[in-house]
């Protein structure tokens, strides 16, 4: 009796055995599965240098109204190794702070008058009355937008 005993036994852990095996495939089939539904989109890295220069104020004109009483606009002359892609202009009595003392000129406005010196043609939206313009500040970037904070 007692062989008939052991060979049950054993049968019983040849079957958690298998079961156990089976669980396992199981597991590592559904763990496949959702790993292989993963997909990572392309990316690109790296880094580099290169010099910054910076645009130099080389001249200016204003534009003003008949009555010579308000300013509407100013057309400066920058030098730098670029062509500037946005510029934008202020005119106040004090170093200016605030995005709407700004000025964007227009790219259509932008352009070479020679080697390495552009011209920036703005026009105020507003008239700038005399007095109240004691102070041109002028921003330019040779990519992208002009950003005031």
């Amino acid at each position: 009796m007692r062989i008939g005993k052991r060979n049950f036994a054993s049968r019983k852990r040849n079957i958690a055995g298998l079961c156990a095996f089976v669980l396992a495939g199981v597991i590592g089939v559904g763990a496949y599965a959702f790993t292989a539904s993963n997909t990572v989109p392309a990316q690109s890295a790296g880094g580099g240098s290169a010099a910054v220069t910076g645009y130099t104020e080389a001249g200016y004109t204003y534009t003003f109204t008949p009555s010579g009483e308000e300013t509407t606009g100013v057309t400066v002359l920058l030098t730098g190794e670029q062509e500037p892609s946005d510029v934008e202009v202020a005119l106040t009595p004090a170093t200016p702070t605030a995005a709407g003392e700004w000025t964007d000129c227009p790219t259509a406005n932008i352009s070479e008058v020679k080697a390495k010196e552009y011209k920036a043609v703005c026009e105020f939206g507003t008239p700038i009355p005399d007095g109240e313009g004691d102070l041109l500040s002028v921003t330019a970037v040779s990519e992208g937008k002009v950003v005031i904070g």
